[in-house]
This record gives structure tokens, C-alpha cells and sequence, in this order.
């Protein structure tokens, strides 16, 4: 099943120190724990070591589009002091 990614909706973010690909790595789950992504490698490090920090970040799909066989998705980070 494809996962639903909506304008408007949230999007959690999850680090994954242990990824193999980039120790900076940050996945992106929908409203319904499905795996969308990957927040760019290029973008990924202050964002990485706010959340390592202890930093609640998350996001918001502000819109989408296909191209060719990728959905480009453009979110909205938001940053929430604990």
C-alpha cells in the first residue's frame, strides 16, 4: 500500500544514528506510521543535531508534486523545546 500524504498534514521525524547510508539520517512517517522518506542528506545535519539535542521537530506537508517517478514534497519544520 502506498502511504496517504495529504496538504496540511503532519509528518514525524525519527532519527536513525545507526543507518548505514548516513549517520545523520532522518526518516519521515505520515499520520499513520508509514514510511515516506527521508528528509535530503544536503538538509538533514542542523535539523539532526537539534533533534540529538533533545529538539521535537516535525513537519507539515505544505504541498506536492510528481516528478517523473518521484513525489516531491515540500514541508514546513517545526521546532518544539521540551
Amino acid at each position: 500500500k502506498t502511504a496517504s500524504i495529504a496538504e496540511g498534514s503532519l509528518l514525524r521525524f525519527l532519527r536513525e544514528p545507526d543507518n548505514p547510508e548516513d549517520k545523520l539520517a532522518i526518516l519521515i512517517l505520515n499520520e499513520q506510521e508509514q514510511k515516506i522518506g527521508y528528509v535530503p542528506q544536503a538538509r538533514n545535519e542542523v535539523i539532526a543535531h537539534l533533534m540529538d539535542g533533545g529538539k521535537l521537530i516535525f513537519g507539515r506537508v505544505i504541498n506536492k508534486e510528481k516528478r517523473g517517478n518521484w513525489l516531491h514534497i515540500k514541508v514546513q519544520v517545526y521546532l518544539r523545546d521540551l
